[in-house]
């Protein structure tokens, strides 16, 4: 059964606010070429990018009504991000910026070297919370992912968000991405200041170590859980996800061992698989469980292919947890 706030019901949909952009994945580039030079490389491929569009888009295909908010340009990039995200149980809510581009980010990855990116913001430098409508707001869950790349929404305009989503029955949700800004004290300590309003937390191992300024992923999580009381769920990559919560119980969930495709999104996918399962109700350990089978679901599809259903997710292991 669904929430009830004030006497209403609130929508079993998880909303999606954040950065969404058109991703370039071009595959086996370890370093660029000389200056002049060109390097064929084993493939390049154009998909709707950032990782709340990604986020949103596996919601969707798990089964989950989602709404996906953003901003985006007028022009070519965002035509093609229209067509891209026209999925069932997706519904986008894209505020267009005259005169403005569509972000763009080019991710370039090779076999035994982490990725890098390079991105353009165009219109996610502008948007603000006048780009959430506020009928979305009432949903199971609200996650702003890529706080770092939406300068205007950050800080206290994110915790009126965050804020404005619990009075709407909504718990709530945030993936920063790394600090451009190489984590300042400052920023730690706006980051920290805005956990308050944070159910769940979802950082990735060296955001982890950069908020709490600790080299340990297990004693960095806990201090954030427990000096903000959120539950910290630490993304670790080919070791799967650490689930910390407030009291300082940390649960490990390893992740199932794939022939990776393409990594890029890993954390995305996996955001959505653990929301899917919290709205349902799951534990927290339960729903990590399940979001690193979806993340491994994910990476080891080809890249110009990602399209899945909820019966090609991965099966729980069997001296694992049940999800």
């Amino acid at each position: 059964m669904s929430p009830v706030v004030s006497g209403e019901t609130v929508p079993d949909r998880i909303t999606v606010v954040g950065n969404v952009n058109l991703d370039v994945v071009v595959a086996g580039v370890a370093a660029l070429p000389p200056p002049g030079t060109e390097q064929i490389v084993p493939s390049i491929a154009v998909r709707p990018g950032g990782s709340a569009a990604n986020t949103a888009v596996t919601l969707a295909q798990l089964g989950r009504d989602t709404v996906l908010v953003g901003r985006v340009g007028e022009d070519g990039t965002a035509r093609l991000l229209d067509a891209e995200l026209d999925m069932p149980g997706l519904r986008t809510h894209l505020v267009r910026a005259a005169g403005e581009s569509t972000s763009v980010t080019v991710a370039a990855e090779a076999p035994g070297h982490d990725r890098a990116f390079l991105s353009a913001l165009g219109a996610l430098a502008g948007m603000d919370a006048s780009a959430v409508p506020a009928d979305v707001l009432s949903s199971r869950f609200l996650l702003l992912s890529g706080y770092f790349l939406l300068p205007v929404l950050r800080d206290e305009r994110a915790r009126a968000l965050f804020s404005a989503a619990r009075d709407a029955g909504a718990r709530t949700a945030l993936d920063t991405g790394w600090d451009p800004g190489n984590w300042s004290a400052t920023t730690r300590a706006e980051v920290l200041g805005l956990l308050e309003q944070v159910d769940v937390f979802l950082p990735n191992t060296d955001e982890i170590r950069a908020l709490a300024d600790r080299s340990d992923v297990t004693a960095a999580a806990r201090s954030v859980a427990e000096s903000s009381g959120t539950t910290v769920v630490v993304k670790c990559g080919s070791e799967g996800a650490l689930v910390v919560s407030p009291d300082g119980a940390v649960v490990e969930c390893p992740t199932p061992q794939v022939r990776v495709q393409d990594s890029t999104g890993a954390g995305d996918a996996f955001n959505a698989g653990l929301l899917h399962r919290l709205a349902e109700g799951y534990s927290p350990t339960e729903a990590a469980d399940y979001g690193v089978r979806v993340a491994a679901t994910v990476i080891s599809r080809p890249s110009h292919d990602r399209r899945f259903s909820p019966s090609d997710v991965l099966p729980a292991r069997r001296d694992g947890v049940s999800a």
